[in-house]
């Protein structure tokens, strides 16, 4: 850390997050690893309010501050108004709270006048999501989209990505330099556990109706299945409902719930269409599940050899693979310890240091410019 002739101590950190996905989970993660470092972070909530479960893990979080609103995030329908309103009431969280850098979990908002270094972490974006799932590119009715993501990635210091897949979508739909952007990999704090007797079930997690999850094909292909498939996950929120479920559905789990459903499948499947990271995939990794994913580049990236890679569109070779590891308990166990090891490699110490660093760089650059400016 610089010293304090340099700056005030300690770090002062404004981090903005959502509570619809796995965002929720990493920006808590990342606070409470800075906190146990001495910073002091703002937690900033846009969209749908946290849950009373997310709020009291957040609230117990010392030296964390949790600020709550609902303004609409910037991949909803016509959320212009709220992404605007939302900007100005940051702002005004950051006159008071005055933090040292400020960590964006989101785009547009980086464009505002913060005067202070801003970092952008990209964890999904609308365009590279449409993508994916439809074949094709998004339509005129998401331009204003594009044009915010790409001025708020134009204003920002520093923009992370959690895997090189993301970080080439970024520079070829919104054109962000290369030089710019850092490959920093998500992360999980959470204890995994894992039973030496696995249970002969699949499991699933995810947000049920985000199509680039592909929990239809699941869905489809459960009754043909040897073992049955457990899906944890919310089934509310914008995009279509699953109907004749054929899943045995576990809800909206609480996250020390979800692990221990990990700790216990012989199984984690994952047949998206699109995936920047999977904080899902990392937590049944660490947690010594097979992985059965998706053959897309994100995960090829990641996982390699340390999963079973299956085309998301090919639900026959998804029946064939799943009922042949119902049978080769071996294989089950083999696939589960390569993916344990594996995730090894995605540590939130080695991340946190990483941010830590990046904070520090920023924070310098910031200074000796502004020395220079005043020269």
């Amino acid at each position: 850390m610089p010293n304090s002739a340099e700056r005030r101590e300690p770090l002062r950190v404004l981090i903005t997050t959502d509570a619809v996905g796995g965002v929720w989970q990493y920006s808590l993660d990342l606070a409470a690893s800075l906190a146990r470092r001495g910073a002091h972070v703002l937690l900033a909530s846009l969209g749908p309010r946290p849950s009373p479960e997310q709020r009291q893990t957040a609230l117990r979080t010392p030296r964390l501050t949790l600020a709550e609103s609902d303004f609409a995030l910037e991949w909803t329908a016509e959320p212009w108004a709220g992404v605007d309103a939302g900007g100005e009431w940051l702002l005004s969280l950051q006159a008071e709270f005055q933090a040292d850098v400020i960590h964006l979990n989101c785009y547009a908002q980086a464009a505002l006048a913060w005067g202070k270094p801003v970092i952008v972490v990209a964890h999904s974006c609308v365009y590279s999501w449409w993508q994916a799932v439809h074949g094709f590119a998004a339509g005129a009715e998401w331009i204003e989209y594009r044009r915010r993501v790409t001025a708020g990635l134009a204003a920002a210091d520093c923009i992370v990505a959690p895997s090189s897949y993301m970080a080439s979508e970024l520079q070829r739909i919104y054109g962000a330099p290369s030089e710019k952007i850092q490959v920093i990999h998500n992360f999980s704090s959470a204890r995994s556990t894992a039973e030496n007797l696995r249970q002969p079930f699949i499991l699933a997690a995810g947000r049920i109706w985000d199509r680039a999850k592909n929990v239809a094909l699941l869905n489809c292909l459960a009754p043909k299945l040897d073992w049955e498939i457990r899906v944890a996950g919310s089934n509310s929120g914008p995009g279509t409902s699953a109907q004749n479920f054929n899943l045995v559905s576990l809800g909206a789990l609480p996250h020390g719930e979800l692990m221990g459903q990990m700790a216990k499948a012989a199984v984690f499947a994952h047949p998206a269409l699109y995936e920047p990271f999977g904080l899902s995939v990392l937590e049944a990794a660490r947690s010594r599940c097979c992985l059965v994913l998706s053959d897309i580049e994100s995960m090829r990236e990641l996982w390699g050899d340390a999963a079973i890679l299956i085309d998301p569109r090919d639900a026959d070779r998804w029946v064939f693979e799943l009922n042949a590891l119902a049978r080769e308990p071996t294989k089950v166990e083999e696939f589960g310890r390569r993916a344990r090891e594996r995730s090894r490699r995605y540590g939130y110490a080695r991340a946190i240091n990483r941010y830590s660093k990046l904070y520090e760089s920023l924070i310098r650059s910031a200074r000796k410019t502004g020395r220079e400016a005043a020269a």
